[in-house]
Formats: C-alpha cells, sequence, structure tokens
C-alpha cells in the first residue's frame, strides 16, 4: 500500500481545494439536486455507504456532494494501473478493489485494502462501494457482488455480535443520465446493522453473506426506479414520461418535483408489474400502442409534453416569438464566447462507446476546460483594451449569458415544435391526428389500470386494518 494510502483518511489540502471546486461544479452541471433522507446517514458513527451504480463517477460524485463529510471510495482496480494515475486516485480518498476478472493472484491484494478500510472505518470516515460492482445502462438493481460484505464483516469481526459497521442503502436517480442541468435525486434509506447477520456469518461465511446480500438489494430497490421486465422495459421508460403527471394526480401526489415525480414512477412500475403478472396480454397491447406512439413522435420530431399540454395557443406563441427576437443579442454573445468550452466535451465524448461514461467525461472536461478558456479569453481582451474594469466585466458576463444562450436554445426548440404542432393541427394533418388518437388511446388505457390498481390497493389497506 503506498504512503497516499495509508494516509487516506488524513487531512488534505489539495483534496480540500479540489472538492470545493467540485461541488462548486456539481450544482451548476445539474439544474436541481435533491437530497432525500439525509437525518439516516449515522454521522459519527462507523458505516458504509452501499448507492445503485448507473452513470459511472457521477454516481460517487453524488454521494460525496450530498453527504457533507469526507467519503473514501472503494473502485475497481483495473483504473489504478498505470502509477500516476493510481497516485492521483489516492490523492481523491479512492481505494482499488480486486475481482476475479483481475487474475486469480491478484485477489490476495484485498487483504491489505481490507486493513486499510478497516483503519479509516475505525477513524470514523465512511466508505462507498458500488455493491453492483460496475455500472449498468438499466434503470433496475442488478446482482449484488460480494466485496462490500466482505469488506463490513471484516469490519465488524472487531465487534462481533454487538453493533459495529452499518451500511447504509443510497439510491439515485437522474431525470437523465448524458444531458447538461438535468435533475438528479439521491434518497438516503434506513442503515442496515451487520451485528443482526454476524452469528450466520460466524456459523456458514455464505449464508451470511447472503442473507446481507438479500437485505440490501431489498432496501435498495426501495429507494430507486427497478424496472425488471426486459420484455416490457422500454415500453416501461416510455410511460415514465407519458403518463407520470397524470400518476401524480391519480394517486394525490402534490407537487413536480423530482421526488414527487419518482414516488408517482414508483407506483407506476409497481402497476405494470401487477398487470404484467395477472393479465400479460394487456401489457403486450398497451407496449405496441405505446411503442407506435413513441416511433411516430420521432418520425415527426416532436417530444411528448406538446400532446399533454395541447401544444400553445397562437397568442403565447407570437408572445414567445417576440421574446426570442428581443433577447437574440443576448443568445448570440453567450453562445459565442461559450461555444469552445460548451462544443467540445459533446464532440469528445462520441468515440466513447459506453454511454453511461459520458456525463462523467463531459463534467471532468468541463472542469478543466470552462477555467482555462475563461482565463485565456479574458487575458486577450485585457492585451486588446484600456480601461482594467472590462476584462473583469467580460469575465463575470460569460458565465451568466453562457446559461443564458443554454436556456434561450431550450426556449426556441419548444417555441419551434408547438409552432410545428398548431400548423399541422391547422391544416388537419393525418399525422398529428394519428397522434393524438394514440396518446388518448394510452392514456385512456393507463387512466383504467391506475383506477383498478388503486382501488385493490385500497382494499388491501383497508383489509390490513381490519385484521389489526
Amino acid at each position: 500500500m503506498s504512503k497516499a494510502a495509508e494516509k487516506m483518511h488524513k487531512f488534505s489540502l489539495f483534496y480540500y481545494l479540489l472538492r470545493a471546486y467540485e461541488i462548486f461544479a456539481f450544482k451548476r452541471y445539474y439544474k436541481h439536486i435533491q437530497v432525500i433522507g439525509r437525518s439516516n446517514i449515522p454521522y459519527g458513527e462507523k458505516f458504509i455507504f452501499a448507492p445503485n451504480h448507473q452513470n459511472a463517477l457521477m454516481d460517487a460524485l453524488a454521494v460525496l456532494n450530498s453527504n457533507k463529510i469526507t467519503t473514501v471510495f472503494v473502485a475497481r482496480a483495473d483504473i489504478f494501473k498505470k502509477k500516476g494515475l493510481a497516485r492521483l486516485l489516492h490523492s481523491f480518498k479512492m481505494l482499488p478493489i480486486y475481482r476475479m476478472r483481475d487474475g486469480a493472484s491478484e485477489l490476495s491484494k484485498n487483504e491489505e485494502i481490507f486493513r486499510q478500510t478497516a483503519n479509516i472505518i475505525n477513524h470514523r470516515i465512511p466508505l462507498c462501494i458500488m455493491p453492483e460492482g460496475n455500472h449498468g445502462d438499466k434503470r433496475r438493481l442488478r446482482k449484488l457482488v460480494k466485496g462490500i460484505f466482505r469488506i463490513a464483516f471484516k469490519i465488524q469481526e472487531e465487534h462481533g455480535d454487538k453493533p459495529g459497521v452499518k451500511i447504509v442503502p443510497v439510491g439515485i436517480d437522474y431525470s437523465n443520465y448524458e444531458k447538461f442541468f438535468q435533475d438528479i435525486l439521491i434518497i438516503y434509506g434506513q442503515p442496515i446493522e451487520v451485528y443482526e447477520y454476524f452469528n450466520s456469518y460466524k456459523e456458514n461465511p455464505a449464508k451470511g453473506i447472503n442473507d446481507l446480500r438479500k437485505r440490501l438489494a431489498v432496501e435498495i430497490r426501495k429507494l430507486m426506479i427497478h424496472i425488471e421486465s426486459d420484455e416490457y422495459y422500454d415500453m416501461y421508460q416510455d410511460l415514465r414520461t407519458i403518463y407520470n403527471k397524470r400518476m401524480r394526480q391519480k394517486a394525490g401526489i402534490l407537487g413536480k418535483g423530482h421526488y414527487e415525480r419518482f414516488r408517482a414512477d414508483k407506483q407506476m412500475v409497481r402497476m405494470l408489474d401487477d398487470k404484467l403478472q395477472s393479465n400479460p396480454k394487456v401489457i403486450q397491447a398497451l407496449s405496441l400502442k405505446v411503442s407506435t406512439y413513441m416511433s411516430e413522435l420521432k418520425y415527426l420530431n416532436l417530444r411528448n409534453w406538446i400532446f399533454e399540454r395541447s401544444g400553445f395557443t397562437s397568442p403565447r406563441l407570437f408572445k414567445k416569438r417576440i421574446g426570442l427576437l428581443l433577447s437574440f443579442p443576448f443568445f448570440l454573445y453567450g453562445y459565442i464566447n461559450n461555444y469552445l468550452p460548451y462544443t467540445f466535451p459533446v464532440k469528445k465524448i462520441k468515440n466513447i462507446k459506453d454511454r453511461q461514461f459520458h456525463s462523467s467525461f463531459k463534467f471532468v472536461l468541463a472542469l478543466i476546460l470552462f477555467p482555462v478558456f475563461y482565463a485565456l479569453q479574458t487575458v486577450l481582451l485585457g492585451i486588446f483594451t484600456g480601461p482594467v474594469w472590462i476584462p473583469w466585466l467580460y469575465l463575470l458576463s460569460l458565465p451568466i449569458t453562457g446559461y443564458f444562450a443554454l436556456f434561450w436554445s431550450v426556449w426556441y426548440k419548444r417555441w419551434k415544435a408547438g409552432l410545428k404542432y398548431r400548423r399541422m393541427k391547422k391544416n388537419r394533418d393525418e399525422s398529428i391526428l394519428n397522434l393524438e388518437i394514440h396518446y388518448r388511446e394510452i392514456m385512456n388505457e393507463m387512466d383504467k389500470l391506475c383506477d383498478e390498481y388503486l382501488k385493490q390497493t385500497e382494499t388491501k389497506l383497508e383489509n390490513k386494518k381490519n385484521v389489526r
């Protein structure tokens, strides 16, 4: 173990300066960051964070930036192969964990990692371990690997069957994995006491690990969108877009924030799962309608919101057009001055096949590129201008107008889509009329399923109350 790894639990000025900058950037990379259940974090005790893993580095940053405490991360060993990179990762408070795919001879190195993690935990610094081992591209929890449980039981050994180390399940949900300025939701669940499974582990290590693994899997699934079906996965995902607003209304979920949308999606997934079990033909027919509707939307280059809102009225379209025209100079200024740092990461990721890495690469490149380009542009302006206040004012204007340019482009796309919808409606275009029919059919079918499901749920709750 390197000296950098041995001192991982100690104060590092480099780490805290880097973390401060990263937190600043992270809060601007995402539009809304919502944290639920932070009170469940057992600060001052020995514990391990166990989040679901679907978005590469961004998952680790989501945990790091939402718990307000120094956290050491355990990551797959293959990214530590180069010595220079390994030293850098250690300075970021990251440790390697070796898997069978790294070679059987490498697994023995985990003993040293276990010793180091126990040392970190004993200093009341939490670990974060992705229990799925690697990231996936589906909104579901995959099989949990054994590493986190071996570390947990290794630490628990010094406490025996008394309270010692806890595992805190974490659910992370993104409104979109890849796009910039999206929403992210982080939910911390109730801690799991490892000592409750220690006697079982001492008698039979395999059984103890499996029992704890099953428990953790159940707890994480509660905190994330878990779509079990492979065959109808796309339908579930599409309905999250199409029916979420109505689902919230039906279920009496007030508000339209990420957590409210998440709660409605959880109910809808359960509803579809129940119907898939009881009457798969209904889901099969619904899937065909949803697939046809989404294909036609894509062909016309429209989005579902246009039907959800019935487009825009003519006066509103006119007001939006005037607003866009008046604000166009500010958009152009922001677009030109932010063009290179905005577009370079987007172009660079096109060569990365694993789409779950796209957001991570864009974020890291943005961390580097924006301050570099802003500094260069400001210095160049300062060279060719006289008063000192001009380059300083210019520097201040760059991020503000950059954000404005981003919003303006969204407003423009929505106005253009609304205008297209109104024109097609006015001309009685057959394709738009068919789309509206398909949309209403899907909504009516989902309304029936939802009413039936909510009624059954109410009956079950009443029966439980009567039994008590």
